[in-house]
């Protein structure tokens, strides 16, 4: 294989690999919202505290570095915020489940209802600031379509 045919492969692959890093860097701390009133619930009533208005429900890995900054921004969060509880599920007890609410990295937070009905996701690691404005907005919502009356 000539220089030119090396230099060329070697540099398409940097490309490559550029944008993949790019992508993936873009889609850390993305927020979805879909506030979801089916019935039944999405997220089965065990993993959800129904005393709390809110539940911050982390799905982590056992080897996701990502997922302890996750588990530290969210419980300070909750220790701040009246009415706001984390819990922490590891995919790998609940694979269905995970399967079902279609987690697709770690760390994903899920944003539940105490009727187990989901707000909005948080995909990868997001900033405090981030999360910290979607549960704001979530408590709103919340405080404006309760959904007490759901079964």
């Amino acid at each position: 294989m000539d220089t030119l045919a090396i230099f060329l492969t070697l540099l398409s692959l940097l490309f490559v690999a550029t944008l993949v890093g790019l992508w993936w860097k873009g889609n850390q701390g993305r927020v979805t919202r879909a506030p979801s009133h089916a019935v039944p619930p999405d997220v089965p009533l065990e993993l959800v505290d129904k005393q709390a208005l809110l539940t911050l429900l982390q799905f982590s890995g056992p080897f996701c570095s990502y997922c302890d900054a996750m588990r530290g921004i969210l419980t300070r969060l909750a220790e701040e915020l009246e009415g706001v509880s984390h819990r922490e599920v590891d995919i790998t007890d609940y694979p269905d489940l995970t399967s079902a609410l279609r987690i697709s990295q770690t760390p994903t937070t899920l944003l539940v209802t105490p009727s187990g009905h989901l707000h909005s996701r948080i995909r990868g690691a997001a900033p405090a600031a981030t999360v910290r404005e979607e549960v704001d907005h979530a408590l709103e919502y919340r405080k404006a379509h309760s959904d007490d009356y759901l079964i």
